[in-house]
């Protein structure tokens, strides 16, 4: 099921052999569209203009056509693209508009929106206070929020509350992460 699936800038989506449809090259993630162009494998040159949806119409299309991830890219994003889609979900968890997140950072708001599509190489410059903006670690940009193995007992309800967890995206999870930490600030 394509419902789970993380889409990102850069992957290529292979529709099924005899489907009559070209690969489709996601481009970017609009607030909560979708851009992507279609392409020719395996020289992955563009054939046609670009095209913006939902996520969803994007979504049907991939059942719909029984679409897979190109295997060469293995569904991972360029660095820069994951960067700036790292950038976008933290943007968009803290409810903060790309005008609002250029004065804090001291820059325009079109060179946030070029360090959110990965268009520009410059976004590390600004690492630092882009962690001090939306408190995390610098290290969650280049290498991902760390997970590590825990054993503990849980009762039902956490059992619960995990397994619905781990279904959110990414943006969600911080969302309720930071949503956790101001209740529990509440009774400390």
């Amino acid at each position: 099921m394509t419902s789970h699936i993380i889409l990102q800038p850069g992957q290529i989506w292979m529709p099924h052999e005899g489907a009559g449809q070209l690969p489709r090259r996601i481009v970017d993630l609009p607030e909560g569209m979708l851009a992507y162009q279609t392409v020719s494998i395996p020289s992955q040159t563009v054939r046609g203009k670009g095209y913006l949806v939902s996520q969803s119409t994007f979504r049907r299309w991939m059942r719909l056509h029984n679409a897979a991830l190109h295997a060469e890219g293995e569904g991972r994003a360029a660095p820069a693209a994951e960067l700036a889609q790292k950038i976008v979900t933290l943007r968009r968890s803290a409810g903060v508009t790309q005008e609002e997140m250029a004065r804090a950072l001291g820059i325009s708001r079109s060179a946030v929106a070029a360090m959110e599509t990965g268009r520009t190489s410059r976004a590390h410059l600004h690492l630092p206070r882009l962690a001090a903006l939306f408190q995390v670690p610098v290290d969650f940009f280049l290498t991902g929020m760390v997970e590590e193995n825990v054993t503990m007992t849980l009762g039902a309800d956490e059992a619960d509350l995990v397994d619905l967890y781990r279904r959110l995206s990414p943006e969600l999870k911080i969302t309720v992460q930071k949503y956790v930490e101001r209740q529990t600030r509440k009774i400390s």
